[in-house]
């Protein structure tokens, strides 16, 4: 028996090896025609999408359900816009029918797109980061690894506050109607899932956590809050469909799951249609968020807006914003402003796009190709290493705070940039970690017992 179970993992790893082989070599074609001239009619493109189909599934089957598997949809759908839908005029036509910058550029968004996709599944795959080796181990911490009830209420009373000064108004409204936050600053969101943490690893029998544990995903889904609650909904699920009790069992297919994963998808779909109207049930609608899960119409934007990065770069040359993050992690009270604005917005204020950027669109802008080539490997060590410093110096309640914040961001820094990443991690963590372990201490004290017990056998 374990004979076959070896020789089965043996050929699935050569498969894998033989896949990436060709898929790697069809980047190459991309990479000779940056700078050529589109072609409509070029069958290559339809060919090296079914390659890289064939390669996600094979993904899909290596990792599981998990953060690996998240991370490579996010990063697939942008290559089904542009090889798919692009050729024949079907993503942003509003802007690019009028510019043609997706056409201009197509090959580089081509290139680009492949190659982060690409290297980021061979990145996931040298690490082990499947499901059973990561998502699961860590997963198994979330539950008993917070003892303290008053933190427990404190972070459930903060994240449910939070959520209502985030978005104030009551669920149905369009989008446009939508008030701005309660109180000053743009960071709240932040404070609603970072508090939300330890919401899910807190006291099991306490009743506002039960609450808050419902309410948040609820207000944020129901005010259209679909990139801040992406990545809680898969830990969510992970946690449902795949952990009993205290341990994590082996995550297998069934159509249950199927229908959470699919119903899921669907509703974020249609929750994007119907925002310019509010929540009304539209039959039309429902029908035509199917065809969107597949050419999403918020990936139409990014790739837009990529490819008007690459016009901008091309005429007012390189913007170095990647340096300009290190001025916007300083409070503005302190004097020091960024030289540029963000990535996004600069490129919308020379030409208007619907904002956001895909990760190897800032670094065309400040390093065209050759920052394609770098931003997978570079983003990875950006997303990865932080988690590796929390597990340093808090072990496994660290471990498991880098995970679900990595979980909880990735689709803003493969779609939007590193600033929505690094900046709460930097100034909103620290404090509310330190905060949690004033209550815990605080508690330890009043009832002498531990408050946070830590689950490393060692």
């Amino acid at each position: 028996m374990e004979e076959h179970i070896e020789a089965d993992y043996r050929f699935e790893k050569v498969l894998y090896i033989i896949v990436n082989l060709l898929v790697g070599i069809s980047l190459v074609y991309y990479l000779l025609r940056i700078d050529q001239v589109f072609k409509t009619d070029d069958p290559w493109n339809l060919f090296i999408l079914l390659l890289f189909s064939c390669k996600l599934l094979m993904d899909m089957y290596i990792f599981k359900i998990g953060f690996a598997s998240f991370s490579l949809v996010l990063l697939f759908l942008p290559v089904v816009s542009i090889l798919g839908f692009a050729p024949i005029g079907e993503v942003q036509p509003l802007f690019n029918d009028r510019t043609h910058l997706i056409e201009k550029h197509f090959y580089a968004l081509a290139f680009g797109a492949l190659f982060f996709y690409y290297i980021w599944s061979i990145l996931l795959w040298l690490t082990n980061k499947t499901y059973r080796n990561y998502d699961a181990k860590i997963l198994s911490y979330f539950s008993g690894t917070v003892h303290s009830l008053l933190a427990t209420w404190v972070f459930s009373a903060l994240a449910i506050i939070a959520s209502i000064i985030y978005l104030p108004d009551l669920p149905g409204l369009a989008y446009k109607d939508l008030s701005p936050s309660l109180l000053p600053g743009n960071a709240w969101n932040s404070v609603v899932v970072i508090s939300y943490f330890f919401v899910l690893m807190g006291v099991k029998e306490s009743a506002i956590r039960k609450f808050a544990l419902f309410f948040v995903p609820f207000w944020l889904l129901t005010h259209y809050a679909r990139v801040d609650i992406l990545g809680l909904l898969l830990i969510l699920y992970l946690l449902l469909t795949a952990t009993k009790k205290l341990d994590v069992i082996k995550s297998r297919f069934s159509v249950k799951k199927a229908a959470l994963i699919g119903g899921g998808l669907l509703v974020f779909s249609y929750l994007g249609l119907v925002r310019h109207t509010g929540l009304v049930f539209d039959a039309e609608a429902l029908l035509e968020s199917v065809s969107m899960l597949i050419n999403y119409p918020t990936v139409q934007d990014l790739v837009y807006s990529t490819a008007a990065a690459m016009e901008v770069t091309q005429v007012y040359g390189n913007f170095y914003t990647l340096i300009d993050y290190i001025p916007q992690l300083i409070p503005s009270f302190f004097g020091v402003e960024a030289d540029s604005p963000e990535a996004a917005h600069l490129v919308a204020s020379l030409i208007h796009t619907n904002y956001g950027l895909f990760a190897f669109g800032e670094f065309y802008l400040n390093f065209k190709v050759i920052g394609m080539v770098l931003a997978p490997f570079v983003t990875y060590m950006i997303l990865f290493l932080p988690a590796l410093i929390l597990k340093k110096i808090f072990g496994n309640f660290g471990l498991a705070l880098g995970y679900y914040w990595i979980v909880l961001t990735v689709a803003r820094v493969l779609w939007y940039g590193f600033i929505y990443y690094i900046k709460p991690l930097v100034i909103i963590l620290p404090v509310f970690i330190i905060i949690y372990f004033i209550i815990a201490s605080f508690e330890k004290d009043l009832v002498h017992k531990p408050a946070l017990k830590s689950t490393d056998p060692h």
